[in-house]
């Protein structure tokens, strides 16, 4: 029984491993997504190809078609595109019909068609889904126009019934990617605190040249800044008709904290990166003030600190306190030099470094202040 249970050993192990993969991978948002939509996908072809009249199965292929168009990442936006789809289709077929109606099924109807329908196509309430409009009113006057108004019953009605499907299966299986928020928020404020890091080495280079931090690119902090927003405001969607997001209120108020705090500092980080490229591109030399240089980098290297510690919009008290401590040292240090700005002109560009990491401190403590305040 012994030699038995060490050969299962390695047995049991990979499948555990396994079921650990598997479980990881269901987890993802899209493959969850993907599951979803073939689920909604195969039960709109079954109720529409075995359950429906003979005259309205031929066209079955239209309901798996509409659940694919209505399957999204939230409940929300499931509902809208579904409800902006079918009237895009209603939209097209409309224009097919008076378009035949008055000049019947030719070269120049179909042209005509085709141009009413992309003209049609940029309302703006139809959204992504106007494509849809030129579409159905080309296949209304051509593919259906031998019994035109069972088609556009058929084509409407069988997407709406496989959008309805979908919308079903997302307010039953409901998703919420907070996970895809919450690694955007945290990518977004490392590099915040990395790019702090780099600009006290601007200030201060260190003795090891291998440790100086590299610099991002302000395309690299715009696309962080991008992805945060869209990710955030996913989440936010997703939390609409969605009984899972009872519980995770609080996280969501966090998520939404953090991303407000980080989008400002996002802003502020990039103009002090833009004022000291801008300095050093004139010429400007920061070493030429060596009094300052010291106490600027740890400013700089105390708020990138700060900065790293937030949580949920929430500030380490020890950290921002220390940060607030190096700004205050640093502005003291300006004061009595103030003499020497004539001689040294990048002492101004340094007091314009001071008011941006105060205003980077008061966004960071905005969210305890808050908390306070519900408190």
């Amino acid at each position: 029984m012994v030699v038995v249970a060490e050969s299962l050993t390695p047995v049991l192990g990979g499948l555990g491993c396994r079921a650990l993969a598997v479980s990881g991978t269901l987890r993802d948002a899209r493959v969850q997504l993907a599951l979803k939509g073939a689920f909604a996908a195969a039960v709109a072809w079954f109720v529409a190809a075995r359950l429906l009249p003979d005259d309205v199965a031929t066209y079955a292929y239209y309901a798996p078609l509409g659940a694919v168009i209505a399957i999204h990442p939230t409940v929300h936006r499931s509902m809208t595109e579904a409800g902006r789809n079918v009237a895009g289709i209603v939209l097209g077929a409309v224009i097919a019909l008076l378009t035949e109606a008055v000049l019947g099924v030719s070269v120049l109807t179909v042209a005509l068609v085709v141009a009413a329908g992309i003209l049609a196509a940029g309302m703006r309430w139809l959204g992504s889904q106007g494509a849809w409009v030129p579409t159905a009113a080309l296949l209304t006057l051509v593919v259906g126009s031998s019994d035109q108004q069972n088609y556009v019953l058929a084509y409407s009605g069988l997407t709406l019934m496989g959008a309805v499907l979908a919308v079903g299966v997302n307010l039953i299986l409901p998703a919420l990617p907070l996970q895809r928020s919450a690694r955007s928020l945290t990518d977004l404020r490392d590099t915040l605190a990395s790019e702090l890091d780099a600009l006290g080495d601007f200030y201060c280079p260190p003795a090891d040249s291998t440790s100086r931090t590299e610099r991002s690119s302000h395309q690299h902090l715009d696309y962080l800044l991008g992805e945060m927003r869209c990710a955030v405001r996913e989440s936010g969607e997703a939390a609409d008709a969605n009984r899972r997001a009872r519980n995770q209120r609080e996280t969501l108020r966090g998520l939404h904290r953090q991303a407000q705090a980080l989008e400002q500092l996002g802003f502020l980080v990039q103009d002090l990166g833009l004022l000291l490229d801008d300095h050093d591109a004139v010429g400007g030399s920061l070493g030429s003030a060596p009094q300052v240089r010291l106490p600027a980098a740890e400013a700089l290297h105390a708020l990138a600190d700060a900065v790293r510690a937030v949580t949920g919009g929430r500030s380490d008290a020890d950290l921002t306190a220390r940060a607030v401590d190096a700004v205050d040292h640093l502005a003291a240090t300006l004061r009595a030099h103030q003499p020497d700005a004539v001689s040294h002109p990048d002492l101004l560009v340094t007091g314009t470094v001071v008011t941006t990491l105060r205003r980077s401190l008061t966004v960071i403590r905005r969210g305890d202040e808050d908390d306070q305040h519900h408190a």
